[in-house]
């Protein structure tokens, strides 16, 4: 017996499944309001065209609980309820762990806030200057107008 594996054997040995991401949350949202969307329209139009191929369409589908595409595990809702509340703002203010790292973070937010709000002053600023000059411009050509309707009053 020899302990050598032949060239088919070790390439079945070498092409192991990849492992699987997640799907993302969004991604698992979105399908399940298109699929919801799709089951629903296509349940009108059966029940409108030939109604006990709609109520078994209905029935199928209520049945089935819809659509949700999941990553192969145990338990994906705890997989979904966690990727939520990692995306929260309260999960942003957690410590890393380290305290410089936070720190820095922390200072690198704050003065992006504070650019965020200079910037916005700023676009205020350039909003009012530009309804400024139209109104100034508007009030111009009205006072032109008037000068020239009494010039040619005066005229007459």
């Amino acid at each position: 017996m020899t302990a050598a594996l032949s060239q088919d054997d070790f390439a079945a040995s070498r092409s192991a499944p990849a492992p699987r991401r997640p799907i993302p949350v969004g991604v698992q949202i979105l399908s399940t309001i298109l699929y919801g969307a799709f089951a629903i329209t296509v349940t009108v139009i059966a029940l409108d065209q030939f109604w006990p191929a709609g109520v078994a369409l209905a029935v199928i589908l209520g049945w089935r609980g819809g659509f949700v595409p999941m990553s192969r595990s145990e338990d994906p809702a705890r997989e979904i309820i966690a990727e939520i509340r990692g995306l929260s703002p309260e999960a942003k203010q957690r410590s890393s762990g380290n305290a410089s790292f936070d720190a820095y973070r922390n200072d690198t937010l704050q003065r992006l806030e504070e650019e965020q709000e200079n910037f916005s002053d700023f676009l205020d600023r350039l909003r009012d200057a530009r309804d400024q000059r139209e109104f100034d411009g508007f009030m111009d050509s009205r006072a032109a107008a008037a000068r020239a309707a009494r010039l040619e009053n005066a005229e007459a």
